[in-house]
Formats: structure tokens, C-alpha cells, sequence
């Protein structure tokens, strides 16, 4: 069905690589790096969400784009 509609969209299997491959993979590498690069209120945090990232790695990047700037110290 998703198919179908990337090929009526134009996309074909370019969109299907870009929706299913290069973006989870984006988000996933953007997130591992902000928390690395991050300081956190409390120290085990950060290897938490790495660990997470890492392990869950999709879902992972979206969790932490949405839970983890309350965690990040200076906020």
C-alpha cells in the first residue's frame, strides 16, 4: 500500500529508501551525537539515553527529541 502511494507521489523506490532508511537513520545519528555532546542535570542520564538510542534506535531519536531537553542542564 505504501509503495502504491510513493509511486503515485513520484517517488518510487527512491522515496521508499529516504521514508524507510536515510531518515531513521538521520535522526537516530543526530540524536546520538546531541547526546554526546549534551550536559545533563544528573550524569547517568546521559549514558541512559545513549544506551537507549543505541538499542532502540528510531524510536529512540524521536523519545529523546521530545523527553530529553527537560533533562539537559541550563533548562
Amino acid at each position: 500500500m505504501i509503495s502504491a502511494i510513493l509511486l503515485f507521489m513520484g517517488l518510487g523506490s527512491f522515496g521508499f529508501t529516504l521514508l524507510f532508511i536515510i531518515l531513521p537513520l538521520a535522526i537516530t545519528i543526530w540524536a546520538l551525537i546531541d547526546a554526546i555532546r549534551s550536559d545533563f542535570k544528573k550524569d547517568i542520564n546521559k549514558l541512559v539515553w545513549i544506551i537507549v538510542i543505541i538499542c532502540f534506535p528510531f524510536a529512540g531519536g524521536i523519545l529523546y527529541y521530545f523527553l530529553a531537553p527537560s533533562q539537559k542542564a541550563g533548562f
